[in-house]
């Protein structure tokens, strides 16, 4: 099989820092292939090698896909399968359930059936479950006797506090590609964000246990009848006929809300969780795959290792103070069709490719209501990579109006909007100082705009813009005062055509207009360019 560009990078990463270090931990978002990676670091290493994972359905996968690069079938210790005995007696992989290993035998426990000094390698997927007692426990037994014996971790999306804790674990970060990298080279699809204000959803009265909301508390508050109803009927009106993955707070809500779902669309939901019978909730999650059942309501079972590209909707009836647990759950939903981007060399045909697929992006749908004293996470924050919360929370704010649907456009934009501000406050603060007249030539909207405010008296009559609408024009800078009825519909209009088309920002083109720029069919991306060379240069008039 061969291995993507980035999946080379990070093979090559772990490598180096195999040399120096015992430990090392690769960070890729869910979708881009983990398994395939430490498939690979299992191909290449000298001796056997252990993958330990934390549960039933994440084993067989991995196996699977181990099979497939490496070409012989690992054994499986977990439950009633035993390695080191059958056919495949001594493999050079197993896989095994990290809960086995550490299950108590009249001997010992059950990882001490295995010579630490066969293994060269151990590999831990999702490694954040690594400063586990459990997972410390097998990194003590092969090291008591094999110090040499290396470990590799493998994680979608560490929390920064994960980061920290997963320390004490990995002595380096070997390789670390983002969910915003993965969607702007192609490998993922794009997210597009909806917030429903649901009535009477408060969590002002919820606790926070162990850095998340208080998982009774939450239960109480998403188990209340209209908070369900007003979670069910957004969905089903926003999702169509998408395939679509809801994640849910407890038992008792996922069972409501697949009821509620079939009540107004019968038989298209069924629901999941970690309590069920093994083979009922295998039997519900066939249905799903198959495209039986449209909605899948699950607690606690699809956040890691769950694979379904068709997913095209994530609708988040679980709220989170958990960035590494929402990123789990977004996760179910970036991958694309399969075979889409394996088709094309460069990131640009592989993100036309996605756009043109049956797929071209995720659907997250987030539910509002009062927070309280909590920050919960959105989808802002997993796509706006490292961006400092100032820029996350301004594109949760830009998102949430109804500006753009696009997140990367929507942190591009907070981005832009801020760095803006800061350059005025900068201007102030110099004009202050100097006690010089300072008059500034402020760009007509319309003339920046490219289009001709006269235009505007042809507009048919209407109602004036609503308060979403206005409040999206100030946001934009738009004095709105200043504008009648139909000129501010003019310049609404002109705004969400420009975002649509991605093009520059009215903020972008009266800073650009300064400088003798000409805006009307510049690009967003383009824009953003030329004042981050304005900026280098002093916000000087470049030469040439």
């Amino acid at each position: 099989m061969k291995l993507r560009d980035y999946q080379q990078r990070a093979i090559r990463g772990v490598c180096d820092t195999l040399q120096t270090q015992n430990s090392a931990l690769v960070v890729a978002p869910t979708g881009t292939g983990k398994t395939i990676l430490f498939a690979e670091a299992a191909r290449i290493a000298k001796k056997r090698v252990m993958v330990i994972a934390h549960r039933e359905e994440l084993l067989v996968q991995a196996a699977d896909k181990i099979e497939t690069v490496m070409g012989d079938r690992p054994q499986i210790e977990q439950s009633i399968l035993w390695a080191n005995e059958g056919p495949f007696a001594k493999s050079k992989v197993v896989v095994a359930s990290v809960q086995t290993l550490n299950a108590k035998m009249k001997s010992g426990r059950r990882m001490e059936r295995f010579s630490p000094d066969e293994f060269s390698l151990l590999i831990f997927d999702e490694a954040h479950h690594a400063v586990s007692t459990t997972y410390r426990r097998v990194i003590e037994w092969f090291h008591k006797m094999n110090p040499s014996c290396k470990i590799i971790g493998f994680t979608a999306t560490p929390d920064r506090a994960d980061k920290l804790a997963m320390g004490s674990v990995f002595e380096a970060v070997a390789f670390d590609y983002n969910l915003r990298e993965a969607v702007d080279d192609g490998w993922l699809v794009p997210i597009k964000n909806t917030v429903v204000k649901v009535d009477g959803l408060d969590f002002s009265s919820v606790r926070s246990t162990a850095g998340d909301l208080n998982k009774q508390d939450l239960a109480a508050v998403m188990e209340f009848e209209k908070v369900l109803h007003g979670v069910a009927v957004p969905t089903l009106e926003l999702i169509g006929d998408m395939q679509t993955i809801v994640f849910a707070a407890s038992v008792k809500q996922a069972e409501r809300l697949a009821e509620i779902f079939d009540r107004y669309r019968p038989s298209c939901a069924g629901f999941v969780s970690g309590k069920m019978e093994p083979d009922r909730r295998r039997d519900v999650i066939a249905r799903f795959k198959s495209g039986a059942l449209q909605i899948l309501v699950n607690v606690g079972v699809a956040t890691e290792g769950f694979d379904a590209p068709g997913v095209g909707c994530v609708v988040m009836a679980r709220p989170t103070k958990s960035r590494s647990l929402y990123a789990q759950m977004v996760g179910r939903g970036t991958r694309p069709l399969p075979g889409v981007p394996d088709q094309h060399h460069t990131p640009e045909d592989r993100r036309e490719a996605i756009g043109a697929s049956d797929k071209p992006h995720c659907l997250v749908i987030d539910f509002a209501g009062n927070s309280g004293q909590h920050r919960l996470i959105h989808a802002t924050d997993i796509l706006g990579g490292d961006e400092p919360e100032e820029v996350l929370d301004r594109a949760y704010k830009i998102v949430d109006e109804g500006v753009t649907a696009d997140i990367s456009e929507a942190v591009e934009i907070a981005k832009v909007e801020i760095e803006e501000e800061e350059k005025e406050k900068a201007k102030r603060k110099i004009v202050k100082a100097s006690k010089v007249t300072y008059k500034t030539n402020e760009t007509d909207v319309f003339s920046a705009l490219g289009v001709r405010r006269e235009s505007a008296n042809f507009l048919p009559n209407s109602r004036g813009l609503t308060g979403n609408q206005l409040a999206m024009l100030a946001r934009h800078g738009v004095e709105t005062d200043q504008y009648s009825p139909k000129e501010q519909r003019l310049l609404h209009g002109e705004l969400i055509r420009r975002i649509k088309k991605k093009k520059c920002s009215l903020k972008q083109a009266r800073v650009l207009n300064k400088y003798g720029f000409q805006t009307s069919n510049m690009s967003f991306k383009e824009a953003s360019s030329l004042l981050n060379q304005l900026a280098q240069n002093g916000w000087k008039p470049m030469a040439g």
